[in-house]
């Protein structure tokens, strides 16, 4: 939007929109650079959470750039010539994810030792992606990086949503225009030296995921901040997305009295985040029995899912019944399942450590709400839940003889995850396609600037983290977007602070 005789109310060297966990990085960053920095929240501030604060706190710190680079250029391979991500960007990246723990240490952050090896062994590299995580989970690292931004003094302004990009004659982006106050009035916020975008992608927006995701109805675990505010204000400016259509999505609980869905473990702890090619893996935690079924009662994939992966086999659509048989699909469990504790997750999502929903111990009190179905019989559970009762009873009667012999012929699943379901009664979750966060958003290069349709710089523009990812359509590793964070709210803050000022 261009402005002309604008009427300046707030102003500062660097302007960055969103306060999360990308946002509060490039602040940190800018101001030890010697900026003048001012983040720019639209929630308020005793309601602000992120989605940083929402994660396991899990990041990636390669081992190796040059294998980490070929393990991204792999990933992001369609074809000769045709990448998802550019070489550069990915470079990027794979230098300055490999400095995440270094940074994080010098913020104060006690790190913790996590598996090494990306989510796709078969991929050249993937040995190279480190893996890591901080103390106290995804809060932890929120408020490291808050405690960090407070102790320097850098000024947030909290309720304040952006609404326009503001820009001079010569495309430059000058500031940002803002809603204040009760009466949401309208002020301008001046960029001496850039404006950085950190606002998330669009997991609230129906409309946005209608129009962009593979596969409708799509729910998240993450802020419901998040409802593509700032890609609506890069398109006014011209900017060209990318990743549009790209999710590091699986399954999800969600139900229609509580916003936010949650990130399900579906028996033993971990058991289906283990490598079906590895027999000398053995899954850890407590056993029980349970599969997950399509529309028609049937298995459509190895319980042993890729966690970052799986949306893209939910997103089959039968175009002859003119639905999509895996949406939504159920998980079926047994009674030592609701024994074993929480199905949700307990670090990460609204049942961790964020406590935005308290799910009770032995999952009681979400039956009684009608969350978690029961029958005392697999009959009785397929009508409650709306499948057919021939194919859900052969579906447990297969998977049992399965259990038996210690070997699933039809989806390869682990055997050390084989475990026969027991004694009824049985359970039923419905799940959706899903996960923290979409990836789409602005296109951006290795200096994390903004690019137009015309592949040009919009100038003194900037973003990083969720908001127009460097993933495609596969996701590196857990950890991902935690580490993106910490490596492009660096790059795009040390950038930002070498704009020349505003008038020179």
């Amino acid at each position: 939007m261009l402005v002309r005789d604008a009427r300046w109310k707030e102003s500062a060297d660097i302007v960055i929109l969103g306060y999360g966990g990308a946002g509060a990085v490039a602040a940190i960053t800018a101001h030890d650079l010697g900026a003048e920095v001012l983040l720019v929240e639209k929630q308020a501030q005793d309601s602000h959470y992120t989605n940083t604060q929402m994660s396991a706190g899990n990041f990636i710190c390669p081992n190796d750039v040059n294998g980490a680079l070929r393990y991204m250029e792999a990933i992001c391979r369609v074809e000769e010539g045709l990448t998802w991500t550019d070489r550069d960007t990915l470079h990027a990246w794979a230098e300055y994810t490999s400095q995440n723990i270094a940074w994080l240490e010098a913020m104060g952050g006690h790190i913790k030792p996590g598996p090494n090896g990306g989510e796709h062994r078969k991929v050249e590299g993937w040995e190279s992606i480190g893996r890591a995580g901080i103390a106290g989970s995804g809060l932890g690292l929120h408020r490291l990086l808050t405690s960090n931004v407070a102790r320097r003094g850098i000024r947030v302004l909290f309720d304040t949503p952006a609404q326009k990009l503001l820009t001079d004659s010569d495309g430059r982006v000058v500031g940002v225009r803002v809603a204040v106050g009760e009466g949401r009035e309208a002020m301008d916020i001046k960029a001496n030296r850039a404006v950085i975008m950190t606002l998330g992608g669009f997991e609230f927006d129906e409309s946005m995921k209608l129009n962009y995701l593979r596969v409708f109805p799509t729910y998240f675990y993450g802020t419901t901040a998040n409802t593509g505010d700032g890609h609506r204000m890069v398109m006014d400016m011209g900017a060209d997305l990318w990743h549009m259509n790209c999710c590091s999505a699986r399954l999800v609980a969600k139900f229609p009295d509580f916003p936010i869905a949650f990130s399900v473990e579906f028996s033993t702890k971990f058991a289906h985040h283990i490598d079906p090619a590895d027999k000398s893996q053995v899954a850890t935690g407590k056993s029980a029995g349970y599969v997950l079924v399509d529309r028609d009662g049937r298995r459509f994939t190895s319980e042993n899912i890729k966690f970052h992966t799986l949306y893209y086999e939910l997103a089959l659509f039968d175009s002859h019944r003119l639905i999509y048989p895996r949406v939504p699909c159920h998980l079926i469990f047994d009674q030592a399942r609701m024994d074993a504790g929480p199905i949700p997750s307990t670090k990460a999502g609204p049942a961790g450590p964020v406590q935005l929903y308290h799910w009770s111990k032995d999952n009681q009190a979400e039956l009684e709400r009608g969350w978690i179905v029961k029958g005392d019989t697999v009959d009785e559970l397929a009508d409650k839940i709306g499948v057919p009762a021939a194919n859900l009873a052969e579906t447990v009667r297969r998977y049992n003889i399965y259990c038996r012999e210690g070997h699933d012929p039809e989806f390869n699943r682990h055997p050390s995850d084989l475990t026969p379901f027991s004694q009824p009664p049985f359970y039923a979750l419905r799940l959706y396609p899903g996960g923290p966060n979409t990836q789409g958003g602005p296109r951006r290069n290795h200096r994390a600037q903004v690019l137009n349709v015309d592949g040009d710089p919009v100038r003194r523009l900037y973003a990083a983290g969720e908001f127009g990812s460097v993933y495609g359509m596969l996701y590196p590793a857990g950890g991902g977007n935690i580490a993106e964070c910490i490596a492009f709210g660096r790059i795009a803050a040390e950038n930002a602070v070498r704009e020349e000022p505003m008038g020179a």
